[in-house]
C-alpha cells in the first residue's frame, strides 16, 4: 500500500484517525482501515501527477472525504445531528432518529438513479429538509418565536399560538402547489408575516374596544 507522511509527520492512518475522532460516533476500526486504504490509492494516483497530500491539504480535506465516503451510515447520523443543532429549538432523539431513517430511505431510492448525498449537497440541504419534515410542528413554533422576538411590540403566548396555527394552515394550502417553507424562505419571511398579521389584528381589536368604551 502507498505510504506517505505529511509535513507534520502524520501517516495516512493518523490522518484518518484524526478525522474519525471528530465524528460523533468516532467510527469503527473497519471504517478507518477502509478509509486509509482508499486514501492511499487515491494519493498513489495523484502522485503520478506530482501531487501529494500536502498539496491537497491546501485546497481540500481528502482524508475527511475518504472517511465520510466509507462510513456513510455514520455520516447520515452526523448530518442529521448537525441539522438539529442549527434549529432554534433543540431536537429530540426521537426526531433525529426518524430524520435519519427518512434520509436513509430517500438516499436508497436516489441511489437507483445514480444520485448520492454528495450530489444533493450541490443543490440542497437534504439532511436539513428531512429533519424539518419530521419536526415540523416544533419548527413552526420556533420560527414564530423568532419572529415574535424581532417584533417591536411585546409578544403574548396567545399571539404566538395563533400565528403558529395560521402558518401551519397556510403551508398546508401551499403544499398542494408543491411549495414548502424552505421555498418561501428564499423570497419572503412568511413566519414573520403571520406573526405580524395576528399581532396587528389583536392590536386593532384593542383599539376598537378602547374607542367603543
Amino acid at each position: 500500500m502507498y505510504q506517505y507522511t505529511d509535513r507534520k509527520n502524520r501517516t495516512l492512518a493518523d490522518r484518518v484517525d484524526d478525522v474519525a475522532a471528530r465524528r460523533p460516533s468516532h467510527g469503527t476500526e473497519q471504517d478507518k482501515t477502509a478509509a486509509t486504504a482508499l486514501l492511499a490509492d487515491m494519493l498513489q494516483a495523484a502522485a503520478k501527477h506530482g501531487i501529494n497530500l500536502d498539496n491537497l491539504d491546501m485546497v481540500t480535506d481528502l482524508p475527511g472525504g475518504c472517511y465520510r465516503a466509507v462510513s456513510k451510515n455514520n455520516d447520515l447520523d452526523e448530518r442529521i445531528n448537525a441539522a438539529a443543532a442549527r434549529r432554534a429549538v433543540p431536537g429530540t432523539e426521537q426526531d433525529k432518529a426518524a430524520a435519519t431513517a427518512l434520509l436513509t430511505d430517500m438516499l436508497q431510492a436516489a441511489a437507483k438513479h445514480g444520485i448520492t448525498l454528495d450530489t444533493f449537497d450541490w443543490v440542497t440541504d437534504l439532511p436539513g429538509t428531512c429533519y424539518r419534515a419530521v419536526a415540523r410542528h416544533r419548527e413552526l413554533t420556533a420560527r414564530i418565536n423568532e419572529a415574535a422576538e424581532r417584533h417591536s411590540t411585546p409578544s403574548t403566548e396567545e399571539d404566538k399560538a395563533a400565528a403558529t396555527a395560521l402558518l401551519a394552515d397556510m403551508l398546508q394550502a401551499a403544499a398542494k402547489h408543491g411549495i414548502n417553507l424552505d421555498a418561501f424562505d428564499w423570497v419572503t419571511d412568511l413566519p414573520g408575516g403571520c406573526y405580524a398579521a395576528v399581532a396587528a389584528r389583536h392590536r386593532n381589536r384593542a383599539v376598537q374596544w378602547a374607542t367603543a368604551s
